[in-house]
């Protein structure tokens, strides 16, 4: 069983979601803020489980601990998928979270059909780049038309939960936790673990 664990984020909204759904695994929890700066790789896998392997394995080499690496991002019914591995640059490469949304908003302002899903691709690997773990996780939804909410991040404010019946960025996190992508691909993890005790 891993003790110590690197999870590849500066993001403190995801890695306190890491932190509260992994809570009863007896692991150290630190993220790249607890390292000296580290530059980031290229993000050029065509899937999100190609980029969260990739992430997972340079990171732990980089910092010499097992690591777990995400990719996660929104994919559009109408958009064919879009902005999907691109969300977080869907703007721009420097682009915010509310430039991404903008420009989402954007082309899909006269789209009648608003289907879309949050997806999250999980991959833990080892300092010698050996993959232990790959799991998934998938939220359901629809595009609002604008923003809603005060909470989350990234495109939570665009985004309703057909599990919910409420926007992404109205939820608690506690709420947010039992069906975001990224709370079921990381249940799937600790469920791997659990077996493993």
């Amino acid at each position: 069983m891993i003790k110590e664990l690197v999870i590849a984020t500066r993001n403190l909204g995801k890695l306190e979601e890491f932190k509260v759904l992994m809570k009863d695994l007896p692991i150290e929890i630190k993220c790249l803020a607890d390292f000296d700066a580290i530059e980031e790789p290229a993000e050029t896998g065509r899937t999100f489980a190609a980029n969260a392997r990739m992430k997972a394995q340079y990171y732990a080499k980089k910092t010499g601990v097992p690591c777990i690496a995400d990719d996660s991002g929104l994919e559009v019914q109408a958009l064919d998928g879009a902005p999907g591995v691109r969300s977080a640059r869907y703007a721009g490469e420097k682009a915010t979270d509310a430039e991404n949304n903008e420009k989402l908003l954007h082309i899909m302002k006269f789209q009648v059909k608003r289907t879309c899903r949050f997806r999250c691709a999980l991959a833990v690997a080892l300092p010698n780049g050996k993959v232990l773990h790959e799991v998934d996780g998938i939220c359901e939804g629809m595009l609002l038309h604008a923003p809603l909410g005060e909470g989350g991040f990234g495109y939570d404010p665009l985004f309703w939960s057909t599990e919910l019946h409420k926007g992404m960025a109205e939820a608690s996190m506690q709420e947010k936790n039992k069906i975001s992508h990224r709370g079921k691909a990381i249940r799937k993890l600790v469920a791997l673990w659990e077996k493993k005790k």
